[in-house]
């Protein structure tokens, strides 16, 4: 009976376990099959070939097919990845790729491009030479010609240029350029051998020519000869003219000549403005037309205003005319009478033209006697070390050592525009100075207060001073002076003890654990550290350190003995050299406390002594007493 009901047990529990466990199977989802790319994804048709097909949830009995195709041959490679092969003679097109099991399947769209095979090119016709030209003659002709000057005056020289081109069917051999002179004179040689002038190629040549007097105005030929011979010993000659235009000017002509010359005021010196005032006679047989007279030696004399030449209309035959050049004498360093060069053109009737130069003489004088001469004459600056960042105030001495008085003085920093002041600026006024006058041998003193670029590298800076002033003439003079101020980059050190200093007791050696930081970005080219103390005995105080970079430290530990109670200081001496490579010291005061003895008032010391009396009375008693002496 108990087997029975066993039994009957074991039914229900399978029968209650089928029914729990059937929702969970009929809720399990079939595998979906994925398609997600294949490789290659061409082929050519007459080849065929394999296919690598990747997605998810491959089986074994998974298949491949090419739509519109067939199935293919598929291997299964794992559940991502399937191979199958494409046969030959498949046609050409895009396809879509299949991939399928009993009741899914993944389709993707124009996978796989079959295309024909490229036909093999075939061999490069040759193509047929063309037949050589029959050689013919060379041929020359100027193709192109200038003169200069372009309309030429009788009596004066020009230069004419020709380009000789060869348009035949031959070189030419020993090819000739003659001027063979005529109505214009060729000067110097007037044959030209070209040697070998080949087919559509030019050459130039150029020949000096002069127009004979007499000559009147008009439009002449010139004469020129070509000639070559070709490879056969042929000889062939082409005459060929170009056209010259000529200003004749009859008979006669102006002559203009300066009779006379003076400058206001008579004698000058360097950056003087004044006036020159010239007498022209025309002393030749023709009226003098369209008259120029200028200054031709420009570093010498420049226009004070408008330009450096006068215009006369006309000058008739022994006819006088005056004329004034307002100018100012240049920065001339050689005294005495200087020739001041002045052009002379001038024009006819006809239509000639003449230039002519001529010479009036200058008085100079380089003498301070009577002119004013600034110079700096010495600078400081206040601090006397200036380091990127800080501000300063800049004292300059200007002197007058010249003989006369200097007014309306500006004093530029910079330089004109103030272009040389990097890397100072100006602090709380502008790089201008204005002094209204500078007496002979007098001194003045400007100040400018100016700031450091923070950002500027240390160094030597040149900055220019430009000084523009006015003499007793009214004459404005300018000059540029430099001067050099020194940048350093101040060390930036952190001194200390590298842990604390416990109190000192007198007689009793301590350490000294002091320790330099460069807190600062920069290389500091440190050589030794030095502690030194008027209260201390110091031993072992003195340490080279070498170089510290941004960031690095060196460290000294001393042996210190005080003498005395109290508050001891002890300097710390750090040297180093600047970026001028010149030794310089960074010094702090440390403190250490040093612990005082302990005062004994004279009552306490009174007694201590009377007890220290007892004591040894005590003491004697009894040694005494020990021999027989007393008790």
């Amino acid at each position: 009976m108990r087997k029975v009901v066993l039994l009957v047990a074991i039914l229900v529990t399978a029968v209650t376990a089928a029914f729990l466990l059937a929702p969970s199977v009929a809720a399990r989802p079939l595998p979906q099959l994925a398609l997600t790319g294949i490789e290659p994804d061409t082929l050519v048709s007459q080849n065929g070939g394999t296919l690598s097909i990747y997605g998810s949830d491959f089986t074994s009995t998974t298949v491949a097919r090419l739509v519109g195709f067939g199935l293919l041959e598929t291997t299964y490679v794992n559940s991502t990845a399937l191979r199958a092969v494409v046969p030959p003679g498949v046609p050409p097109g895009v396809y879509d790729l299949e991939v399928s099991e009993d009741t899914t399947s993944a389709t993707l769209s124009a996978a796989l491009s079959i295309v024909s095979a490229t036909p093999t090119p075939g061999p490069t016709a040759i193509p047929t030479p063309k037949p050589t030209t029959v050689p013919g003659r060379p041929i020359l002709t100027i193709r192109n010609f200038t003169v200069e000057p372009s309309r030429v005056v009788v009596g004066r020289e020009f230069l004419v240029t020709i380009e000789i081109y060869n348009t035949g069917s031959r070189a030419g051999e020993n090819t000739i350029a003659t001027f063979p002179g005529g109505t214009f004179l060729p000067v110097g040689e007037t044959g030209h051998l070209l040697w070998q002038l080949h087919i559509n190629h030019t050459a130039v040549v150029t020949q000096r020519m002069r127009v004979p007097n007499g000559l009147s105005s008009g439009s002449y030929n010139l004469q020129v000869n070509l000639s070559a011979n070709d490879y056969e010993g042929n000889h062939y000659d082409y005459p060929e003219t170009i056209a010259v235009e000529v200003i004749g000017v009859g008979k006669g002509r102006p002559q203009l000549v300066i009779e006379a010359a003076q400058t206001e005021p008579a004698l000058l010196g360097p950056g003087d403005a004044f006036s020159l005032t010239i007498r022209l006679a025309n002393r030749g047989s023709r009226t003098a037309t369209q008259v120029v007279a200028g200054v031709a030696s420009p570093d010498l004399a420049v226009p004070a205003g408008g330009s450096n030449v006068v215009a006369i209309d006309h000058i008739g035959i022994e006819q006088e005319v005056t004329a004034t050049l307002p100018l100012v004498l240049g920065d001339v360093t050689q005294a005495g009478r200087l020739n001041l060069e002045v052009a002379l053109d001038c024009s006819d009737y006809e239509g000639g033209s003449y230039t002519a130069r001529q010479s009036v003489g200058l008085e100079v004088s380089t003498a301070l006697a009577d002119r004013p001469q600034l110079v700096v004459d010495s600078y400081h600056t206040t601090p006397d070390s200036l380091a990127p960042g800080d501000t300063f105030t800049l004292t300059l001495e200007v002197s007058n050592v010249g003989g006369g008085e200097a007014r309306r003085l500006t004093l530029t920093l910079g330089g004109e525009g103030g272009s040389g002041m990097n890397p100072f600026a100006p602090l709380d006024s502008s790089n201008v100075k204005f002094i209204p006058q500078l007496a002979a041998g007098a001194t003045v003193e400007v100040t400018q207060r100016l700031v450091v670029d923070g950002g500027a590298e240390a160094g030597a800076y040149s900055v220019p001073v430009a000084l523009a002033f006015d003499d007793a003439r009214g004459t404005r003079h300018t000059d540029s002076q430099l001067i050099s101020l020194l940048v350093r980059r101040r060390p930036h050190l952190q001194i200390g003890f590298y842990r604390p200093v416990e109190m000192a007791s007198i007689d009793v050696p301590i350490r000294l654990p002091v320790e330099v930081t460069n807190i600062g970005r920069t290389l500091i080219n440190v050589s030794t550290m030095e502690l030194s103390s008027t209260q201390l005995e110091i031993s072992e105080g003195s340490m080279y350190l070498g170089p510290l970079d941004g960031g690095t430290s060196g460290s000294l530990e001393a042996t210190a003995v005080a003498k005395e109670g109290g508050t001891a200081e002890v300097l710390v001496t750090v040297n180093y050299l600047d970026d001028f490579e010149q030794p310089q010291v960074v010094t702090k005061t440390l403190t250490v406390e040093v612990e005082k003895p302990v005062e004994i008032s004279p009552e306490a010391e009174e007694e201590a002594q009377e007890q220290e009396e007892s004591f040894w009375d005590k003491v004697l008693r009894f040694l005494r007493g020990l021999v027989g002496l007393g008790s």
